[in-house]
């Protein structure tokens, strides 16, 4: 992966919050090479190309060439009372509520709900004809605005330590 703001400073110029290059931003794939280039985008998650772009956008190929799958989606195991686990694989767009539902706490007695993943899923069938998945990433990639105590409680304490904020200037 290789990440630049496309936007050197000259000797003396003032640097910029947004630094980005507004004429000519790129963000290219190469799956073939299962290389990423990103040039002129300030943007955190390219900044962060291991998140979508390899995980997701690069695995799509390694996946298909190996057999198995890279989605995107939440993976959330759900215990009832009984004690009978099961697991969900759910897909909804960017920043529609799916790291808040991976992060479902029961308030119903008896139930347990465990969040796998919150945005990117890595399945294969298995030789006994059942669905295996995995999560790539080791933590949480959240959109912030609007996130509130109120709007995602668990949310807002997986924030309060081993966090980075991009995009914050």
């Amino acid at each position: 992966c290789l990440h630049s703001v496309g936007m050197p400073l000259q000797p003396g110029q003032k640097d910029v919050p947004w630094p980005c290059n507004v004429d000519n931003k790129y963000i290219v794939h190469f799956p073939e090479e299962r290389a990423i280039w990103s040039f002129g985008s300030g943007y955190g998650g390219n900044a962060l190309l291991g998140k979508k772009c390899f995980a997701l956008r690069i695995a799509s190929a390694m996946a298909r060439d190996q057999g198995w799958f890279a989605e995107h989606m939440l993976i959330l195991g759900v215990t009832n009372p009984q004690g009978v686990k099961k697991y969900i694989a759910a897909a909804f767009p960017s920043a529609c509520g799916k790291t808040n539902l991976a992060m479902l706490v029961a308030k119903l007695p008896g139930w347990k709900f465990e969040c796998v993943g919150d945005d990117i899923a890595w399945m294969k069938i298995g030789p006994d004809g059942q669905l295996r998945a995995i999560n790539p990433e080791a933590g949480f990639f959240g959109v912030a605005p609007g996130t509130s105590d109120e709007s995602n409680y668990y949310a807002m304490r997986s924030l309060s330590s081993n966090s980075i904020f991009t995009n914050c200037a």
